[in-house]
């Protein structure tokens, strides 16, 4: 708990810089581009438009209680964008980051972080996008949505954990990076974000219910489609919780433990 305590202090302490930083990763993303910036707005939607036409048009998925598979989908895909995106940064971020990490006064562990905020800007651009759709079928808001807020802060804790665990070992290990890439294809396929979970045999969905992003995926749903409180689902939430940190804590280690060799690695 102290190690816990000590990022969570670094990170207020550093809130300026990690603003600042995630500003120029933003700019950065971007830079050399003729659309520049409206590139994080096509990006979503053309994604959005490909998963819709294939499952609602050509499988003619249709969710439960009559929402429209674009909705359903979308609040899945919202979450993943984020845990995904930011996972596969923060898995380079020190290795791209080396004039950084050689200065001995630099605090390395906030540019996970760094990379997180700086993925709120499609985040929020994917809201903005659901939001919209929720107008157009009908679907009344409440104050049930503002859930979403608890469940972002999950997934950042989710998220953060993982990311210092890889970014300190691909330091060491630069495969790690593409085994990462390989475990997340195949991670998304077993989430039920384009299926759902009712095609799964009772007896087995416990099973898709030990995924972590389950969790948040269904949080997403229940804040802006179904409306279902939070700890109407306390079981699985004791169940994140215990994973989520356990992976900041180990996580936290690992990145502590390794740090003091970044620079002579790299």
């Amino acid at each position: 708990m102290p190690l816990l305590f000590n990022y969570l202090r670094r990170i207020y302490v550093y809130r300026s810089m990690i603003m600042t930083m995630a500003i120029r990763e933003i700019q950065s993303r971007y830079a050399g581009t003729l659309a520049g910036f409206v590139w994080s707005v096509i990006n979503p939607l053309m994604m959005i438009f490909v998963f819709w036409f294939v499952f609602s048009v050509g499988f003619k998925v249709q969710p439960l209680g009559n929402v429209p598979f674009i909705v359903v989908f979308l609040c899945g895909l919202i979450p993943w964008t984020l845990f995904n995106e930011t996972l596969m940064a923060n898995t380079n971020t020190i290795t791209r980051n080396v004039h950084l990490v050689k200065k001995m006064v630099f605090p390395t562990e906030i540019l996970s972080i760094v990379n997180l905020v700086a993925s709120l800007i499609s985040h929020g651009i994917m809201l903005v996008i659901l939001l919209v759709l929720l107008l157009f079928y009908k679907i009344p808001f409440s104050f049930y949505n503002l859930q979403f807020l608890y469940y972002f802060i999950a997934l950042s804790v989710f998220t953060l954990g993982l990311s210092w665990f890889f970014s300190a070992v691909n330091v060491f290990y630069r495969d790690v990076g593409q085994i990462l890439g390989v475990i997340l294809s195949m991670w998304f396929w077993l989430t039920p974000i384009v299926w759902l979970m009712d095609m799964v045999p009772k007896e087995y969905q416990y099973i898709i219910k030990l995924n972590p992003i389950y969790y948040i995926v269904e949080g997403y749903r229940f804040a802006f489609i179904y409306h279902v409180t939070f700890w109407e689902n306390y079981h699985l939430g004791i169940y994140f919780w215990g994973v989520s940190l356990l992976s900041l804590f180990i996580g936290g280690f690992i990145f502590r433990k390794l740090k003091p060799e970044f620079a002579d690695v790299l």
